[in-house]
């Protein structure tokens, strides 16, 4: 199934995983981006978009997003590995600005 198809369940597992289990900031948003890795294996790249500081996000938790979340993606459908990265809001509206 393709992220595009799926856009709406996956955004509700991550994100429900995401604020339950690691963020003590508020995911305010994802962004998603089907790809694929150096061996050609499917890889979806999940950008969270976060309303806090940096300093709201424990690294050590976040090491674990991967085994937390491709588990329930994976009973949704969704086979591709999640890769993740995370921006703050302030941020993500940077980038935006210097990509245009």
């Amino acid at each position: 199934m393709n992220a595009d198809g799926n856009i709406e369940r996956i955004r509700q597992v991550v994100s429900e995983a995401l604020n339950r289990d690691f963020l003590r900031a508020n995911v305010v948003d994802f962004r998603f981006e089907r790809d694929t890795d150096h061996d050609g294996d499917e890889i979806l790249r999940i950008t969270v978009i976060f309303d806090g500081r940096a300093r709201d996000i424990d690294p050590h938790q976040l090491s674990g997003t991967v085994r937390h979340v491709r588990p329930r993606l994976m009973e949704i459908g969704e086979y591709a590995f999640p890769v993740f990265s995370f921006v703050s809001k302030g941020d993500a509206g940077k980038l935006i600005r210097e990509t245009a």
